[in-house]
């Protein structure tokens, strides 16, 4: 038994050195242009625009590594599990104030616009959704709410809690800085601050539901829950089985790689 627990031992210390060299040793990944991801690892947010992007024939990645979580794909970026991210520019930029050890490349991608996602038919929820995003465009407490949360320091609105309406449930993925990340155990951000306007708008107290991006419009389509804000891209395969309000926010998604992958 002794000897035992001195080889798991060594095998452990080994496995540690040698994941010590892999992340010293020089990187020969080199990413510069759109032509440099071909055959490459993309980690991406499954379900995301971004797991659609690296799939496509433009990109032509040698693989796809698909996480449920940013957090998760950064991390697997800076341990060269994967050669590079695609992800959304304002999401990056949130991460990367943590992580000088990675940079932000912009290859090209179309640029795509973030909406809030309601049951198909669901026009009085759609135009209240609508209504405030005008008016929180022309009060300009749409673009105060972005700076408010581009630091991750923002505050939790009113959900307008006892309302004589009911409840408002909303979904999102609360990994997405600055549109919902978490304060504690509260979900809060952009797309927070939104909705918590459209159920003040409709007399109704908003609760806010977490849960996995690709579980979204399964759940908006089940009736788990009223709306999805969770910067999601209006796209054609999505509109076959959610309706999008207004668009709020003009987005693109780029690439992030290490600086050592740097050209």
């Amino acid at each position: 038994m002794k000897k035992l627990i001195q080889s798991l031992t060594l095998f452990t210390a080994l496995l540690i050195l040698l994941s010590a060299v892999a992340c010293t040793s020089p990187d020969t990944v080199k990413i510069g242009d759109m032509e440099d991801l071909k055959g490459k690892t993309i980690g991406v947010q499954s379900g995301t625009t971004g797991d659609i992007l690296a799939g496509s024939e433009d990109v032509a990645a040698g693989k796809v590594e698909r996480f449920n979580q940013y957090v998760d794909v950064i991390s697997a970026l800076k341990q060269r599990k994967v050669d590079c991210v695609i992800m959304d520019v304002d999401t990056a930029n949130a991460f990367l104030k943590d992580n000088k050890d990675l940079v932000v490349l912009d290859v090209g991608f179309e640029p795509e616009q973030y909406a809030v996602a309601v049951q198909k038919g669901d026009r009085e929820l759609q135009n209240a959704i609508n209504s405030v995003i005008a008016e929180m465009n022309a009060d300009g407490s749409l673009q105060a709410s972005f700076v408010a949360h581009a630091d991750q320091q923002g505050s939790q609105p009113d959900y307008n809690a006892g309302a004589s309406g009911g409840q408002l449930v909303v979904g999102t993925e609360p990994g997405f800085p600055p549109y919902e990340y978490m304060s504690g155990d509260q979900v809060i951000g952009v797309d927070i601050d939104i909705m918590a306007r459209v159920a003040k708008h409709l007399d109704m107290e908003l609760v806010v539901e977490s849960m996995l991006f690709d579980s979204l419009i399964p759940a908006l389509m089940s009736g788990k829950i009223k709306a999805i804000a969770a910067g999601m891209t209006i796209n054609e395969e999505r509109l076959v089985n959610v309706d999008f309000s207004e668009p709020y926010v003009d987005a693109n998604n780029i690439v992030v790689i290490r600086k050592t992958s740097e050209k």
